[in-house]
């Protein structure tokens, strides 16, 4: 599965207005926990983590505005996100894992 770059936090709030109704899957790696949630409950999760994105580039002087943090599957049907924190950031041979993962639970693990 192929996912694109969201350029800006304001991007990704029009994107949680196309996410389709049905069960979704929210995982964090770093704390090892997995939940289903409905729509409802993935859009205002993908709400908050937005906002968390904006107050790290507001804190963190280092990184630039450009900076990506969110990625979509695909920008015309939304129902796979991948969300990376700032320790994705750095001088590395691979990218790390992302930090969250919100899907729609009928496309399987991504």
């Amino acid at each position: 599965m192929r996912f694109q770059g969201i350029p800006s936090e304001e991007a990704v709030l029009e994107f949680i207005q196309k996410l389709p109704e049905g069960e979704w899957v929210f995982e964090d790696l770093k704390e090892k926990r997995r939940e289903l949630l409905s729509a409802e409950s993935a859009r205002r999760l993908l709400a908050g983590l937005i906002d968390q994105v904006k107050g790290w580039k507001e804190s963190f002087a280092t990184l630039g505005r450009g900076t990506v943090f969110v990625f979509v599957h695909d920008r015309e049907k939304p129902r796979a996100f991948k969300i990376y924190d700032p320790s994705s950031l750095g001088c590395s041979t691979s990218l790390t894992p992302p930090r969250w993962k919100l899907y729609l639970r009928e496309l399987g693990e991504i």
